[in-house]
């Protein structure tokens, strides 16, 4: 067992496109996340491992892949990646997987075990954990006992935003099946490009901001709302984020905010506000 926290960064939603200088809601991902990547690892606190929540990709492409690969790659750290909407995951396995990278479903630091789900409806913006996704992740769960669970998805089973398109489609089917684990110790998710922090059922359930822009969720849409996301949520391009999570030993996970030069940073999550 190892006696000190697993250190994990999280970062989501980067949205990298192929073409440089291309701009995703008013901000060039790719420069967004090189900056916060910079910072963190100009940071005293040295993450083991980083975890990519989805939406990597903005559109898909072999070149969007690419380039996020560059970023990731430099970092010298192992990279766990799972897709969200906006990924294409043959391309992924194609263009960012090997080396530091991996496109897995377990991973052990005992006395923890991550495990990362696909919650991706390719060609829709909601999520949807399939039969074999929760037969594996209660698999993972009942095999292994010993260990503190950490869940990885894209879509998160909280009710952040009404909008259908925020939303993952079987959420109570995902907390029902965590809920038979006293084991799971958290949640973390991306998608709404903002931040949450709260306990269900003892759990600790964290959505993680994007890394380009912060998105504002109403509280209420009319019926059968159409409108573009957009023109819906807030979205902020002053404002992205990482988010520092510690595992103890003891099951507990701690999220750390940090300051850096005259960045004033979200206690929970790194954002910059």
């Amino acid at each position: 067992m190892n006696p000190e926290p697993l250190r994990i960064m999280h970062i989501t939603d980067t949205h990298i496109i192929a073409e440089p200088g291309a701009e995703v809601y008013g901000v060039d991902s790719f420069t967004a996340l090189e900056r916060l990547l910079a910072v963190m690892q100009r940071d005293a606190w040295a993450p083991h491992l980083l975890i990519a929540t989805g939406d990597l990709s903005e559109d898909g492409s072999a070149v969007s892949y690419q380039r996020l690969r560059s970023l990731l790659t430099s970092l010298g750290l192992p990279v766990y990646c799972i897709p969200g909407n906006h990924d294409a995951l043959s391309e992924m396995h194609t263009h960012l997987r090997g080396g530091p990278i991996h496109l897995e479903r377990r991973v052990v630091w005992d006395p923890w075990q991550i495990v990362l789900l696909d919650s991706q409806v390719p060609g829709k913006g909601h999520g949807h954990l399939s039969r074999g996704e929760l037969t594996a992740l209660e698999e993972a769960l009942r095999d292994g006992p010993e260990h503190h669970a950490l869940v990885c998805l894209h879509h998160g089973p909280l009710p952040v935003c009404p909008m259908p398109l925020c939303q993952l489609e079987n959420a109570e089917e995902l907390l029902t099946l965590l809920g038979r684990y006293p084991h799971v110790r958290g949640v973390i998710s991306g998608h709404n490009h903002c931040a949450v922090d709260e306990y269900q059922n003892g759990i600790h359930m964290l959505v993680t901001p994007s890394t380009c822009v912060y998105g504002e969720h109403p509280s209420r849409l009319q019926a059968l709302d159409e409108r573009p996301f957009w023109e819906v949520h807030g979205l902020d391009p002053g404002r992205r984020a990482f988010r520092r999570l510690e595992l103890y030993p003891d099951g507990k996970i701690v999220t750390k905010g940090w300051r850096q030069n005259n960045i004033q940073i979200c206690i929970h999550c790194g954002s910059a506000q």
